[in-house]
């Protein structure tokens, strides 16, 4: 009787078995893929919505951003609470890489380099903001994600890759 069950809980749990099956139509249907398509869309939102809201005009950082990283952000430092070094030339920079990664990982181009770019930012954003590590340890899972596993196939990385961009 003990056999019988173990070889039922062998074939129901194995490749083959019930759970198996499962699995494998759950891959058909989520392609690795389209998750990738998806952790570079969700990384890239928050960061572009930020850096959009720190703009007047072309190259014209509003008032806004630049009281931000003059007066308000802090780096939470050991001994800190410490100000930013040349706030308006970070809020700059910031403003910059806010819209330029995010257009990276959609687009799918050196997604790595911009997902290792974002993880930064996540970092220098926990240290700004402490009580946020809910959020930030999201952030900072997507960009490890994307930067581990790259762009996938639906993205210009991936066409460039696979050969389909060469003459």
């Amino acid at each position: 009787m003990l056999t019988s069950k173990r070889r039922f809980f062998d074939k129901s749990v194995g490749r083959g078995g019930l759970l198996g099956q499962i699995d494998g139509r759950i891959a058909a249907m989520a392609p690795v893929s389209l998750a990738q398509l998806a952790l570079r869309f969700g990384l890239a939102v928050p960061f572009w919505r930020s850096g959009m809201s720190k703009w007047d005009g072309f190259l014209q950082l509003n008032d806004v951003a630049i009281l931000l990283f003059t007066s308000e952000l802090k780096l939470h430092l050991p001994g800190g609470p410490y100000d930013f070094p040349a706030p308006a030339v970070l809020a700059f920079v910031v403003a910059c890489a806010e819209i330029l990664l995010p257009a990276l990982l959609v687009l799918g181009l050196a997604t790595r380099v911009a997902a290792l770019g974002l993880l930064a930012m996540t970092i220098v954003i926990q240290l700004t903001v402490p009580d946020g590590w809910p959020i930030h340890l999201t952030w900072a899972a997507m960009a490890l994600a994307v930067a581990t596993w790259g762009a996938g196939r639906l993205s210009l990385d991936g066409w460039l890759v696979s050969g389909s961009g060469k003459a």
